[in-house]
């Protein structure tokens, strides 16, 4: 028991674990009668335990390079078991017997092998040959008592070795950033100034640095940013996104002009958060730091304004796009730059076919596009710098002209001009149209005209039929009356035959139906009452 009380007062004081060790097997032989004693650690499952002190020379069967465990069933069934064994020797299985532990011959004698455990489960044994052919009760309480001294000797000197690691591990962390302080040092003073929020980052998105704007932009204070985990700061939208960001600085990759949405500190509180959209640039300009720098600036009402942009742009191209008149524009080189689905409708081109690849002046016949540009900038079609209602011939795909009525204008830019647009009325339907309008116009009129004849016809004969046939009838009667010889009868002859004649011509005229004429004298021209009032048959 004093043996014990020295080894417990020793162990209590040692700092080294061989000397500790040491000192409980020299506890083992000061208070028993042993040939040997060894100390080996291992757990249950090991194949090769580590003979950790000896009370003798170490032998070729447990050398300190390490016990084969499974040359020693005695050892495995310990381990496994968790309880003392006491058995003779030699062991069935085991290489291992008194006379080769003492180094010559001798009686056969006894084997103890004791469990040293903590934290549930045994972490060695105490190896133990005595000299004596039996072990006693109180020898076998003895071994046990000490095994649980080593074991909280083995555990004590693990936690003072997990202590002093994280002691090393907090300096280590300590001098890291002391010296990353230093480093950033150096750039205080650029990034106090900077206009742009500026966060500099190690690989595992941790804040170490922050700068005034920084704070600004975000609402945080420096002291709130520094060290936390730049995710915590960002919508959820964004964290994986982010989180993908941060992985992939360990493979160099830094991404530039990166959109990332961030809730400001105002926000944080609201049913649904305000968010800032922060264009954010990595730079690896401290990599031999493992550190990165975010540089950015809010952007949020700038996409706002971009959406806003994108939206009337989509608008207005669907307006133009959905116009029945064509629109075509170009650059000053000539260069066509808008064509919509009535252009490609009328002129015959796809816009894929002509947008950026065809000039302007393939849709003119040669020479009228330079005429209409002169008309445009000229004050005399339409105003300064625009044409209006200009009838022009255009050329289509096939070579086809193209009838058509154009506005044009120039783009300005200020008082530059940077290019023109023009708008193409197709007028081919139209000029159909007036040409059938037209004609109908001249065929009403030829009808109005052989109407009025016809009823001025009618009218002439209605009147000059009464005094035909007075004439006609006092010539038959004169013809009657005068004798063959008679002087006058001759005379009344003619008046009789002239006046039938004249009949006949009335009764043409009343037979008029429509309006042909014939020539006359020189370039006159007469009713042809033959064709105006055909005979019928």
């Amino acid at each position: 028991m004093q043996a014990l009380v020295e080894l417990t007062r020793f162990l209590a004081s040692s700092q080294d674990l061989r000397e500790a060790l040491q000192a409980v097997i020299r506890c083992i032989t000061d208070s028993l009668d042993v040939q040997d004693c060894r100390i080996i650690l291992a757990r249950e499952g090991d194949a090769v335990g580590h003979l950790a002190a000896a009370s003798t020379a170490p032998d070729s069967a447990l050398s300190p390079a390490g016990v084969d465990l499974e040359a020693y069933p005695e050892i495995e069934q310990v381990l496994s078991t968790g309880e003392t064994l006491v058995t003779h020797l030699p062991v069935a299985g085991s290489p291992v017997a008194a006379s080769q532990i003492a180094g010559g011959p001798g009686p056969a004698g006894c084997l103890a092998v004791v469990p040293i455990g903590f934290d549930g489960a045994p972490q060695g044994v105490l190896y133990v040959l005595p000299r004596s052919t039996e072990l006693t009760g109180a020898q076998r309480s003895l071994l046990e008592l000490i095994a649980n001294a080593a074991a909280m000797t083995l555990r004590n000197a693990q936690m003072s070795e997990s202590l002093s690691y994280e002691k090393r591990m907090v300096s280590l962390h300590r001098a890291r950033v002391e010296h990353r302080i230093k480093f950033f040092q150096r750039y205080a003073d650029f990034f106090e100034s900077a206009a742009d929020g500026m966060v500099v980052v190690d690989h595992a998105g941790r804040i170490l640095f922050s700068n005034p704007r920084a704070s600004e932009i975000s609402g945080y204070s420096n002291a709130e940013l520094d060290g936390a985990g730049v995710l915590r700061f960002l919508s959820r939208r964004e964290i994986g996104r982010a989180a993908k960001i941060v992985r992939g600085f360990r493979a160099g990759v830094y991404p530039r002009g990166v959109d990332i949405r961030f809730i400001p500190k105002a926000a944080r509180a609201e049913a649904e958060p305000r968010e800032l959209i922060l264009n954010v640039t990595f730079s690896p300009v401290l990599r031999a730091e493992r550190a990165v720098l975010f540089m950015f600036r809010d952007v949020t009402l700038e996409r706002a304004t971009e959406v806003e942009l994108r939206r009337t742009k989509e608008f207005l191209e669907r307006v133009i796009d959905s116009s029945v008149d064509a629109i075509v524009s170009a650059d000053l080189t000539g260069r066509v730059l808008l064509f919509n689905r009535a252009a490609a409708r009328i002129f015959g081109y796809e816009p894929n076919e002509v947008i950026g690849k065809l000039n302007v002046e393939r849709l003119y016949p040669s020479g009228v596009a330079r005429q209409v540009m002169r008309h445009i900038r000229s004050p005399g079609h339409g105003g300064a710098r625009r044409l209006e209602d200009y009838r022009v011939d255009m050329m289509g795909s096939r070579g086809e002209t193209i009838p058509v009525k154009l506005s044009a204008a120039l783009i300005m830019e200020g008082e530059r001009a940077i290019g023109s647009v023009g708008v193409f009325t197709d007028i081919r339907e139209q000029l159909r149209m007036e040409s059938s309008l037209q004609t109908a116009q001249e065929e009403l009129r030829e009808r109005e005209k052989g109407l009025a004849l016809a009823e001025l016809a009618g009218t002439t004969a209605h009147e000059l039929n009464q005094p035909l046939t007075a004439v006609i009838g006092y010539a038959e009667l004169m013809l009657r009356q005068l004798p063959p010889d008679a002087e006058h009868r001759p005379a009344a002859e003619v008046i009789h035959e002239q006046a039938q004649r004249m009949a006949q011509i009335v009764q043409k005229i009343g037979k008029i139906t429509r309006y042909e004429t014939r020539s006359y004298v020189g370039a006159a021209k007469i009713l042809d009452l033959d064709k105006a009032a055909p005979e019928e048959e």
